[in-house]
């Protein structure tokens, strides 16, 4: 388990270019001018740019966490950051005390922190930032024994 495991490319989710939706906007006549002037600019486009480059950084935190989970067998820090990641992968099968943040370094705080920002942002699950990120995770929970037994009823 101790090769270092990259994290895929971003690929943000978005709908289809050109599809066409209606807005309505009622904005003073005064603030015209400067709506055209963000319409016609390309002030989204550089902020749509940092964001990505953000996700990138955020999404190659869950590839630091996914390695301290698979390098620190035996540390709490390795099993805080595998539990966060099975939470994030499958929160039903394994449940994240968040009061263990508390036991992590500033870094993998970081990097936790960075790492549910991307699965928010991008609406993925930490898994879909790895090839064959299912068999890793489910590998990670087994070795770590995260998932509790479930009682009988």
């Amino acid at each position: 388990m101790s090769e270092t495991i990259e994290a895929l490319p971003v690929k943000r989710n978005v709908p289809d270019a050109d599809e066409r939706v209606e807005v309505t906007l009622t904005i003073p006549r005064r603030k015209l001018e400067k709506l055209h002037a963000f319409m016609s600019g390309d002030t989204w486009e550089k902020a749509e740019a940092a964001r990505n480059a953000k996700l990138s950084e955020c999404v190659k935190s869950a590839a630091a966490l996914l390695n301290t989970a698979r390098r620190h067998l035996g540390t709490s820090g390795g099993r805080v950051c595998a539990t966060v990641l099975a939470s994030l992968y499958n929160g039903e099968r394994v449940k994240f005390d968040l009061s263990d943040l508390r036991g992590l370094d500033m870094e993998l705080f970081e990097h936790t922190i960075n790492t549910m920002r991307a699965c928010y942002e991008l609406r993925m699950e930490p898994h879909q930032f790895f090839e064959d990120g299912s068999r890793l995770f489910e590998e990670m929970i087994e070795t770590w024994r995260l998932e509790k037994k479930r009682r009988r009823l």
